[in-house]
């Protein structure tokens, strides 16, 4: 993270018009602010840009790209179906084996997120198991929305790696 400094900087001096623009992209703020904290995300574990405001931008547009495509995908993937359709699909059911992973892995994550100091642990908790969005952890933390950012991408980061380690 220290090489990524720089870009940290010029994220987080950047951000509100990174936002914007994301804005303007996906048509919608909350869709946005999504899409920023994959950026962050994405760009802690890239290279030094030369040009860091240049490179975020063009992330920004890739990722919403990105996801614009994999919309497009899932309607081709999805059809309207009525009612009597659905009634006659039976509920998937895991085997035990995947009902047993997949208690190893929460255990794993819940693990990390109790190494986590208390304020980074509330903040992905809020973010990712409540659904709360940045700025009402803010408002709820008490911190900027920028810093909620940055220790959201910051726990996530920890949990992956220990889920990894644990495997």
């Amino acid at each position: 993270m220290a090489g990524n400094s720089d870009l940290l900087t010029c994220y987080l001096a950047n951000r509100g018009d990174l936002l914007k623009y994301a804005a303007r992209i996906t048509g919608d703020y909350v869709h946005a602010e999504d899409l920023l904290q994959e950026v962050w995300i994405r760009c802690q574990s890239s290279e030094k840009p030369e040009k860091p405001l240049h490179f975020l931008y063009r992330v920004v547009r890739n990722l919403a790209v990105d996801r614009y495509r994999a919309q497009g995908r899932e309607r081709q993937c999805f059809v309207q179906a009525d009612e009597s359709t659905t009634d006659s699909v039976p509920a998937p059911t895991a085997d035990a084996e995947t009902n047993m992973s997949g208690r190893q892995e929460l255990e794993a994550v819940m693990a990390a997120l109790d190494g986590l100091p208390e304020k980074t642990k509330r903040a992905v908790l809020l973010c990712r198991f409540e659904g709360w969005k940045l700025r009402e952890i803010a408002v709820e933390l008490d911190i900027p929305i920028g810093s909620v950012h940055r220790i959201i991408a910051q726990g996530l980061e920890h949990c992956r790696k220990h889920l990894y380690l644990s495997e």
